[in-house]
């Protein structure tokens, strides 16, 4: 695999775009102030969590249940239903937060919709 220079990542809007919602298929990780705002909002239930676990930094999170589509906030049709509440986790925007992501999500076939850029430069 060729050592990545430069990255250049293209993000369509996901209301739109035409991929099957893979990005979504794994669930996402919340932090504890986003999940009770969700509960508190009634836009989640206990059982749209799994958890908590301390990550890796030592941080306790939530997870997003699975469902058969993926993540328990795909919506029935399309997208996510938290898209325009202002509660979507914060990681949902941020992912894929380094080339490394990106590569491992591509490969899990779960960034259809986004593409990398590797040039000589």
């Amino acid at each position: 695999m060729l050592p990545l220079r430069k990255l250049s990542i293209i993000t369509p809007d996901c209301t739109t775009f035409p991929c099957q919602e893979e990005c979504c298929s794994a669930g996402c990780d919340v932090w504890p102030h986003e999940r009770a705002a969700l509960l508190d909002q009634g836009l989640a239930h206990l059982p749209d969590f799994e958890g908590p676990y301390e990550d890796d930094d030592g941080d306790w999170m939530y997870r997003t249940a699975i469902r058969s589509r993926g993540c328990t906030f795909l919506g029935e049709k399309r997208g996510c239903v938290l898209h325009d509440t202002g509660l979507k986790p914060e990681v949902c925007s941020a992912v894929p937060r380094d080339a490394a992501e990106v590569n491992e999500m591509v490969a899990d076939g779960m960034l259809p919709c986004w593409r990398t850029v590797v040039s000589s430069e």
